[in-house]
């Protein structure tokens, strides 16, 4: 039988977590192997069906985990005409992502570090890798306009993803920043569903992290709930909130209060901001325009977004705030006799999670909450 705890109390928060990504990356496997195994082991269908939502948190806790080693993909997503790509271009400081405030395609274009000015074609079924060299952010402009006006259907042709290399500063520490089409948009000769579909499986196979862009006075409604809930919802901690200048603190106050409790325990940092006036500031070289349009506040997060030291914490704290979730559930079951839950773990997957050798404070972290104990009153 699972260990029990006299303490009733939620245990504490973790601190610093000393440990690389291949370690993490090992543990985050053998969690999931723990919950999986237990998922099939549970007969009770509520139990199961609650280890089942922690395994698939665990598979994109996982992802997340094997992109950040090698790259992190920041997706700014949203509905149509929410000012993503005047966003994006006010933080690249040029207007290089093209809008799409009309049928387009489902191609998601990739914003990354390079030396020079730079246009990649990736296609699904295709090896070659088109490259074209620019003197002028308005000759990636026409570029994009031109391959996304071309792009259609499902033929051998079809593009995957574009990608755009250019020296900017915000995109030195490796990050990559993905501008996505409106989820809603029209399909240049797509069946219908697939545009969304296309984008669903970006966010799921590359993205590590979303951006979410929502307008000001549109708020958050409930298409964009579900999309949210469906798509990104595991990996969206930033809510960007565009078309706010006239905001002043009271109104944005509101903003949040009206919104925060939608996200339950996950609330996103929130970030006003107005795309059109830093895209000013930066032709200006006005820095406190800058900063009142919220570009340097939001750059500041890319920023630590992009050190990789922050990154791992990020993903280790996740794996924390997963096994809080799934304990305080545990903790609360009760049966139709309500009698509560006297195991926990399937026995041996619950003695090899206990026999792993990692003396880091993640392990440790981990360990307090997976043991069975009372965190509810009563």
């Amino acid at each position: 039988m699972t260990p029990t705890a006299d303490d009733a109390s939620p245990p504490a928060a973790t601190g610093t977590m000393d440990m690389d990504w291949a370690g993490l990356l090992s543990l985050t496997n053998e969690l999931l192997m723990l919950v999986h195994e237990t998922e099939l082991y549970h007969k009770c269908r509520r139990v199961a069906s609650a280890l089942g939502d922690a395994r698939r948190s665990l598979v994109a806790i996982r992802r997340r985990i094997e992109q950040s080693g090698r790259r992190d993909v920041v997706a700014v997503v949203g509905l149509t005409n929410v000012g993503k790509s005047t966003l994006l271009n006010a933080l690249l400081g040029e207007e290089f992502a093209p809008r799409r405030n009309r049928p387009c395609t489902s191609i998601p274009i990739e914003f990354c570090h390079g030396p020079s000015l730079g246009v990649t074609v990736y296609y699904e079924e295709r090896l070659e890798r088109p490259t074209w060299r620019f003197d002028t952010p308005r000759e990636v402009h026409g570029c994009l306009e031109r391959l996304g006006e071309g792009e259609g259907g499902t033929a051998r042709g079809a593009i995957r993803r574009i990608e755009v290399t250019l020296p900017s500063p915000l995109l030195a520490g490796g990050l990559v920043i993905a501008d996505t089409p409106g989820f809603g948009a029209g399909q240049v000769g797509e069946a219908a569903g697939s545009h969304e579909a296309a984008l669903r499986g970006y966010l799921e196979r590359d993205v590590t992290r979303v951006f979410w862009v929502v307008l000001a006075d549109q708020g958050i409604g409930r298409r964009e709930v579900e999309f949210r809930d469906q798509f990104f919802a595991r990996v969206c901690d930033d809510l960007v909130i565009t078309g706010c200048e006239d905001w002043d603190v009271d109104d944005r106050a509101r903003f949040r209060a009206r919104y925060a409790d939608s996200f339950g325990h996950r609330v996103p940092a929130f970030h006003f901001v107005s795309g059109l006036q830093g895209l000013d500031a930066r032709r200006n070289a006005d820095e406190r325009a800058l900063e009142d349009a919220g570009i340097v506040e939001l750059e500041r997060r890319i920023r630590d977004l992009a050190n990789p030291e922050d990154r791992l914490r990020s993903a280790s704290e996740e794996l924390v705030r997963l096994t809080e979730d799934l304990a305080y559930w545990l903790s609360g079951y009760h049966d139709d006799r309500s009698r509560p839950l006297t195991l926990w773990w399937r026995p041996d997957s619950w003695s090899r999670w206990l026999a792993i050798d990692r003396p880091a404070p993640l392990k440790q972290s981990l360990d307090r909450r997976l043991v069975r104990r009372r965190l509810h009153p009563g």
